[in-house]
């Protein structure tokens, strides 16, 4: 028996199992691709995890800036009640200096 005689056996026996059991590979058929579109649809199952995920990753962020205006906030109370407070930000952050106080600029030699 050669190869092409078992292809054409292989061909013929799918051929008689489709004739005489077409109402359950139809059945077969549409259950399959039911479930093709329940995990590959629009609204299928791949989609919501991504979803899922992608919520999550908003949630932490969502947290992160809530935490972030919080700090900012006992910030700007800080500077509104405190002096010292102002002064010191002024001086790191802005460079401002007092009337009549004189800067000195250190050079660190980083070549040593």
């Amino acid at each position: 028996m050669g190869s092409t005689e078992k292809n054409h056996g292989l061909f013929t026996v799918v051929a008689k199992f489709l004739k005489y059991n077409m109402k359950t590979v139809l059945v077969l058929i549409f259950f399959a691709g039911l479930l093709s579109f329940a995990v590959f649809g629009n609204k299928g199952l791949l989609q919501r995890l991504k979803l899922e995920s992608e919520k999550k990753d908003l949630e932490t962020q969502l947290e992160n800036e809530i935490k972030k205006t919080k700090e900012l906030k006992t910030e700007i109370e800080e500077l509104k009640s405190s002096d010292i407070k102002l002064e010191k930000v002024a001086r790191e952050k802005y460079g401002m200096t007092k009337e009549g106080e004189k800067i000195y600029k250190i050079i660190i030699d980083t070549t040593k």
